[in-house]
């Protein structure tokens, strides 16, 4: 009965937001997946919390080891998350923050998971613009637009391509580099995650405005179309001037949701916002009520 309750309440607040919320990497009980065992028992935990989103962690598919491996060992295994995932009418997206360095190792792991995300049906999959640390700013950028070109011509993947903002000042990916990445490669979208935005501004979003001002410079840019599915993630960092520390609970954070739901409904923004907090969907069940009264 509680569940019951918890779910209705959960898909009121959607309904009234325009958006679908979700969680990422896992649940309270696994709060990172590794298995399909454990994803099945997570997707069925997120139908009962009535989220309709998931952000599926790079863990799950880590033993997958080229294409042709996914296609021969893993293909059912991809197929039965797939269809709980479609039953449920939940949309699964894949992250994949950290990519090797080495070239060969690089091209491996996109064209694996542009793979996985497309046999799955995923919306996308997510990937953070820092796999050329070594090069000054100008050349790495280059090199991103040319790679992620590359092997979504390549790969012919169903899945789109999300750009991430990044939390730390020295790497790449504030919003302007994640605006222009996109901008100049094929079947890609901007996410926002605003926790690294925020950080990387050493607490930049302070206000209402902050959030709108934001949103305007996307919109502007990438176009009128973006808020009918926009992809958001919404966590806290600790920071410094050099930018995102470490993650911390939402708790505990500065960056002001009601900002965010505030410049949502007002702008009319459709698409999903993911929470990524170390409690999971107990931490976001928390603060259904705070979020209800927001989109009254």
């Amino acid at each position: 009965m509680r569940n019951m309750l918890i779910r209705k309440k959960s898909l009121k607040i959607q309904e009234r937001l325009g958006m679908r919320i979700g969680i990422a990497y896992g649940t309270s009980k696994t709060p990172v997946l590794r298995s399909v065992k454990e994803a099945l028992e997570a997707l069925r935990e997120v139908y009962n919390s009535g989220f309709k989103t998931f952000l599926l962690p790079k863990d799950l598919f880590s033993r997958v080891s080229s294409p042709s491996d996914l296609y021969k060992e893993y293909y059912g295994d991809l197929l039965s998350i797939k269809n709980l995932a479609k039953k449920y009418n939940i949309e699964l997206a894949l992250h994949i923050p950290n990519l090797p360095e080495d070239p060969m190792k690089l091209d491996s792991e996109l064209k694996i998971f542009s793979s996985v995300a497309s046999v799955m049906d995923c919306r996308m999959f997510i990937i953070r613009p820092t796999f050329y640390p070594r090069m000054p700013h100008d050349q790495a950028t280059k090199l991103v637009i040319y790679k992620v070109n590359e092997i979504m011509t390549a790969t012919r993947s169903q899945a789109r391509l999300g750009i991430e903002t990044t939390g730390k000042v020295n790497e790449l990916g504030s919003l302007e580099d994640v605006i222009d990445i996109s901008r100049r490669t094929t079947g890609t979208e901007p996410i926002l995650n605003w926790a690294h935005i925020h950080a990387r501004g050493a607490g930049t979003l302070r206000t209402e405005q902050d959030f709108r001002n934001i949103l305007d410079k996307v919109r502007s840019s990438v176009g009128q179309n973006w808020l009918g599915n926009a992809y958001f993630i919404f966590s806290a960092s600790s920071y410094g001037p050099s930018g995102e520390i470490k993650q911390i609970p939402l708790s505990e954070s500065d960056l002001n949701l009601s900002y965010l739901i505030k410049q949502i409904m007002s702008l009319g923004i459709k698409g999903s916002l993911v929470f990524d907090d170390p409690g999971r969907e107990k931490a976001i069940l928390n603060i259904l009520t705070e979020l209800g009264d927001m989109v009254r």
